[in-house]
């Protein structure tokens, strides 16, 4: 769901400078775009779980402190800011598995065997601002590549001067940045290695509330090695929006023991097939175990998209998620789909006839529930490419013809 004050088709986390205070936790919608479109807080439990909605505010993790961000309220991302940290990390036990098809755990949910089969493949991300800049932080990420391919959160990477990577084995390498995409809050770095073990990347559209998870990161940036937790998946889809005008769509939410420093290690199923990327988590002082991650397979193609070095793909639309309120308060025709707050002028969408109010139900013949199946459809595509969107305008069904272009420098 974006943030009709964000750029078309955006929905980055952005942390604010050191300092800035947040809100309490509400259900609430954020404000409305220039459209006027009425708000539509959910009225029932059953409304409320439907819209997967949480309001918070999101803060830099840590503020002149490793842990000092916890003590502020709202959304707080899981990255160890502050000084210059420094993290051990010790061999773990067993030999590193490189890519390989899918390699089944002999028990399921036997966390000991998905430590030794994913942990080689995950580092401690540790950045610095240059000499005494005092902007130094800490965060996770995972190999996809023998060649040296690494995922995090942008909100790691960003603006760092310097980037290493410590890997189970105790070696330590330079990393570059390859790509950044902060309306997905992903980055990919490159490592100047080879023969590297890799994780698998799972399925995460398949995933039940209920599921058995693990969180493998640099939580605290504590010496001594990676941190593991256990949890469940305890909601999907949940759309998160900031006061900082910024939103997280579709995430997975976890009680898995997420903290500073675990931002942009994966979230891993009980085969050890990456699910999410952790990237927030709700204060502990209004909220206990509530964790965010990217869900994995809507995190691909923009991962595939940094690796190679191409241009994101481009529609034109600010949405949001279509809820049953919703459907109520605006007199819709559909109960799901992505309702068009906004369209931008001189964009694909403006120029295809795409208008504001009209609920967004098909792209490329990819059935639209919410918010995130647009940028999931518009990124499978290439810009040039030309895609069918099926519209419901006021009870009617239209189909309209969109050529897709590069997204605009920001």
């Amino acid at each position: 769901m974006s943030d009709p004050t964000l750029p078309p088709d955006a929905t980055a986390p952005r942390t604010p400078a050191p300092g800035a205070t947040t809100g309490s936790v509400s259900p609430e919608l954020p404000s409305q775009p220039e459209s006027a479109v009425a708000p539509w807080p959910p009225s029932t439990p059953r409304e409320r779980k439907s819209s997967g909605r949480l309001r918070s505010t999101l803060v830099g993790a840590l503020v002149g402190g490793l842990v000092g961000a916890l003590a502020a309220g709202g959304l707080v991302l899981a990255f160890a800011g502050g000084g210059d940290t420094t993290t051990v990390v010790q061999p773990a036990s067993g030999e590193a598995i490189v890519t390989r098809p899918s390699t089944e755990i002999s028990r399921t949910g036997d966390v000991a065997a998905i430590i030794q089969k994913d942990e080689p493949a995950i580092v401690a991300i540790t950045t610095g601002g240059g000499p005494g800049s005092g902007n130094g932080g800490a965060g996770t990420g995972f190999v996809i590549t023998q060649d040296g391919y690494i995922v995090t959160n942008n909100h790691v990477a960003e603006s760092a001067a310097k980037i290493e990577v410590a890997f189970t084995n105790g070696e330590i390498a330079s990393a570059k940045i390859v790509g950044t995409d902060p309306s997905a809050d992903l980055a990919v770095l490159k490592v100047d290695r080879t023969g590297l073990p890799t994780v698998e990347l799972g399925d995460s559209d398949a995933v039940q509330v209920g599921d058995e998870v693990v969180a493998i990161g640099n939580a605290l940036a504590l010496e001594g090695g990676l941190s593991v937790t256990r949890g469940i998946i305890s909601g999907t889809d949940r759309d998160v929006d900031t006061e900082v005008g910024s939103s997280l769509v579709g995430m997975l939410q976890t009680d898995a023991a997420i903290n500073p420093g675990n931002s942009g290690g994966p979230l891993l199923d009980a085969q050890g097939r990456v699910l999410g990327i952790n990237t927030a988590i709700a204060n502990p002082a209004s909220a206990q175990n509530v964790g965010f991650a990217i869900p994995i397979s809507r995190a691909k193609p923009i991962i595939e998209d940094l690796r190679l070095g191409r241009a994101a793909t481009f529609l034109g639309v600010s949405t949001r998620n279509v809820t049953p309120a919703a459907a109520r308060e605006l007199d819709l025709k559909v109960d799901a789909g992505a309702y068009v707050a906004k369209v931008t002028a001189g964009t694909p969408a403006k120029d295809a006839g795409i208008q504001e109010g009209d609920v967004i139900v098909e792209i490329g013949g990819k059935t639209i529930g919410d918010s995130g199946d647009v940028q999931t459809a518009v990124r499978e595509h290439r810009p040039g490419d030309k895609v069918t969107v099926v519209v419901d305008r006021k009870g009617e069904r239209k189909t309209l013809d969109a050529t897709l272009t590069e997204r605009p420098a920001a």
